[in-house]
């Protein structure tokens, strides 16, 4: 048995990484406002999960393979639609706060293997 659970750090990683694209999506679709016939950004990656989830859940997380994740996309929408700012922004806001919450839980269980293999002196 691993420390470090292969599984669950590639969850984070693809967490990590639709993270930083959905960031990418809500930065064009800001910065796309007020052009005419814009289509609009988004990251699909959530849905791809219940497949993962389920897994997990019927404790067949060895079964899973970490190269087979899935991998979050950026997809345009295919009609035209009005970006809010207000509500790209308060997105943004809300992955920001996933992003951070995501770093600091991997920052904080890299820190206690750290302590572990140094037998607990810093």
């Amino acid at each position: 048995m691993s420390i470090i659970d292969p599984v669950t750090l590639g969850l984070v990683r693809s967490a990590l990484d639709a993270g930083a694209l959905r960031q990418v999506a809500h930065a064009n679709n800001v910065a796309n406002a007020n052009t005419s016939g814009y289509h609009r950004f988004q990251v699909v990656f959530d849905e791809h999960l219940d497949e993962v989830r389920a897994a997990l859940r019927q404790g067949r997380a060895q079964q899973l393979n970490v190269s087979e994740l899935p991998a979050a996309q950026m997809r345009e929408e295919s009609v035209a639609t009005t970006v809010s700012l207000d509500t790209e922004v308060a997105a943004m806001s809300q992955d920001a706060l996933q992003y951070q919450a995501l770093t600091k839980a991997l920052s904080r269980h890299l820190g206690l293997l750290g302590m572990a293999a140094s037998d607990g002196r810093r």
